[in-house]
Formats: structure tokens, C-alpha cells, sequence
């Protein structure tokens, strides 16, 4: 994680937490069940609780990157927000419906931890003054795109870097085609250590265009692992005949080749190429979408750091316009919330 996106998640905790009033509604929860806990006349609590409720609910997650989700569970955030948190303060009111004061003392946990985490944040917001340029002075006309070589997609040696590289050399260079760029647009800015991390830095309309692959390659991973799963339960029914079973396992298959088929004609329709005039670049387009979904399905994945700030044209070049962002930005929530979708679909078929 930069510095910038470190920035910008202290932003975010200061909007989307303190000046939202989460730590206000924790403790106004809290002090209604310190009164009950004390044998007066219980009060009732389903207000503070349902305002906190909504507060913690409602708070957006999914526009922050991998990198930043970490860090918020590194200040002991990531679990008192969003529908963990949500989840965290129901079980602690059923498990504790009668002995309140186990549940004053659960959620005075939860709010020591959350007032620990805004401190630190904090901190670090004050420390970066100085340190970061102003982003309206830094703001780039490219999208930092953040490729994890995970899973099946990792890499120990050599002859895995070779691979991995040749394949994202397609990928790159189908869809800049496809933009009537170069593969050289997409430039390499660095790399991080442990599971390797490339930086790469793309056009908005380059990074939209692999954004919208990646949602159709996880649209599509959450309906082969839909069917996948069904096959699996019919083959624990150890039936005689195994033909039932043997075609759900054909048509997730099926359904990989045919989605991404589709995926190909919405980028070509998006990009408004036709077999006329853009055979060549529809032919390598098609090779860059297989090999991205291969990249996605065998546990690879790509975050986007998306820049905050219009930037006017510079050097006659185009300049980023507040729809690119906006749609990228949707994109990308999206591409958040079907990953968790397929995360828990993953967990279940484990678990069976």
C-alpha cells in the first residue's frame, strides 16, 4: 500500500466512522445496557441498537482496496463495521439476551477497540502532513493496477515467472489493442515481496475494460461453482447410475467456454469493434480474456487504486472525465462484493 492510499483509508475511517458517529452510537448502546445491568427498571435498547445497527450497516467497504481492507483489520476496524460488525453485535445481544451485564462488557470491548483504532488512524494521518504531496497536485491520468500471483496462479521459480509473464504480455497487449494502444501503455511500476505483487499503471478506459472482465470472469466462477456443487451433492447420493452427475460436471465446463464467449462480446460491443474492420484486434482480444479468466479462476487477483481527482489535459493528452471514474468506481464495488459472494460459495464447498 502507498502512501497515498494510506492517506486516503484515514480519510475514509474520519467519513465513514467518526463523522458518521459509530463510536457515539457504541457507547450510547452501551451506557443503556450499564443501567440495565444495575438493576433499575430495565430500559428498552431497541433504538440505540437499530441506529447502530443501520450506522455500521450502511458504512462502504467495498470501495476500498485489498491493501486497505488489511490494514483496517490491522487497527481492529474491519470486524466492528460493515455486516461483520453487524453480525458481532447480534450474536453478542442473543447469547447475552438475559445476563447484561456479559453483554455491557462485550460491547465496552468493541468500543475500547474501535477508539484504539481511531487514535492510531489519526496518528497516522497527522504523521503523513508533510510527507504526501497534495493529490490534487499528484493526481495521475492512469489507474494503479494491482496483480497478486495467488493460488494456483502464484509464483515459486523461475520457469512460473516466465509463464505468468508471457501470460499477462497477452493479456495486455489484447485489450490495449483493443484500445488501439500499445502493450507498452501498460507500464510495470513496481513489485512487493512474499506472494508476488506487480504494479502496473493503465489508462482509465484500459483499466475499465479489464475491470469489466474480471466482473464477467467472476459472474462466471459463481455459476460454475454453483453447478459444481450441485454435482458434488448428487455424486454423495452414490447413486448406480452416475450419469446425472457426470453432466452437471459437462455443463460447468459448457458454461466456462460459452461464458467466456460472452464476456468477449461485451467487450467488443463496449468498444465498439466490428469483424469487419477489427478482426486482428478481435482475435487477440478474445486470447487476452480467456488467459485473464484462467488468471482469475486459478486464484489470481487484480485491485485497482482509482485516482480521487479530475485531471485536466496535459500535453494535449486526454483528460480523465468524471463518467470513466464513476463507472470504474462501480465496477469495482462490484467486482468487491462478488468476490466475497464467491468466497463464502468456495467456503461452503469446502465445508461440504
Amino acid at each position: 500500500m502507498n502512501l497515498i492510499e494510506l492517506h486516503r483509508l484515514t480519510s475514509w475511517i474520519q467519513t465513514e466512522i467518526v463523522e458518521a458517529g459509530i463510536p457515539q452510537k457504541y457507547a450510547e448502546l452501551q451506557a443503556v445496557l450499564q443501567r440495565n445491568s444495575q438493576n433499575q427498571p430495565n430500559e428498552p435498547f431497541e433504538v440505540q441498537k437499530e441506529d447502530l445497527l443501520e450506522s455500521i450497516r450502511t458504512v462502504r467497504l467495498s470501495v476500498l482496496t485489498k491493501d486497505q481492507i488489511s490494514f483496517l483489520a490491522d487497527l481492529g476496524l474491519a470486524t466492528i463495521i460493515g455486516q461483520e460488525g453487524v453480525n458481532q453485535i447480534e450474536n453478542i445481544l442473543f447469547r447475552n439476551a438475559i445476563d447484561t451485564a456479559t453483554a455491557v462488557s462485550k460491547i465496552g470491548e468493541i468500543t475500547g477497540i474501535l477508539g484504539e483504532g481511531i487514535r492510531k488512524s489519526t496518528q497516522i494521518s497527522e504523521g503523513l502532513k508533510g510527507c504526501i504531496f497534495d493529490e490534487e497536485t499528484t493526481s495521475s491520468q492512469e489507474v494503479l493496477i494491482r496483480v497478486s500471483f495467488l493460488r494456483e496462479a502464484s509464483m515459486s521459480n523461475i520457469k512460473d515467472f516466465k509463464k505468468w509473464g508471457a501470460h499477462w504480455y497477452d493479456i495486455g497487449r489484447g485489450i490495449t489493442m483493443a484500445h488501439g494502444s500499445a502493450p507498452e501503455n501498460i507500464r510495470i511500476t513496481g513489485a512487493a515481496k512474499g506472494s508476488v505483487i506487480l504494479e502496473l499503471m493503465a489508462d482509465p478506459k484500459i483499466a475499465t475494460t479489464i475491470a469489466g472482465v474480471i466482473w464477467g470472469a467472476l459472474k462466471l466462477a459463481e455459476k460454475v461453482l454453483d453447478i459444481t456443487k450441485k454435482a458434488a451433492e448428487v455424486r454423495q447420493l452414490n447413486l448406480q447410475n452416475t450419469e446425472l452427475a457426470d453432466g452437471l460436471e459437462r455443463a460447468a465446463t459448457d458454461e466456462k467456454t460459452s461464458g467466456i464467449s460472452s464476456i468477449v462480446n461485451i467487450q467488443i460491443e463496449n468498444l465498439n469493434l466490428t469483424t469487419d474492420n477489427d478482426s486482428e484486434k478481435i482475435a487477440f482480444l478474445e486470447k487476452s480474456v480467456e488467459k485473464l479468466v484462467n488468471f482469475i479462476s486459478q486464484g489470481g487477483e487484480v485491485d485497482f487504486v482509482i485516482p480521487e481527482e479530475e485531471v485536466d489535459g496535459i500535453d494535449g493528452k486526454e483528460e480523465i472525465t468524471n463518467s470513466e471514474l464513476v463507472e470504474l468506481r462501480t465496477a469495482f464495488e462490484e467486482i468487491k462484493t462478488l468476490e466475497n459472494k464467491i468466497k463464502l460459495l468456495e467456503k461452503c464447498n469446502d465445508n461440504d
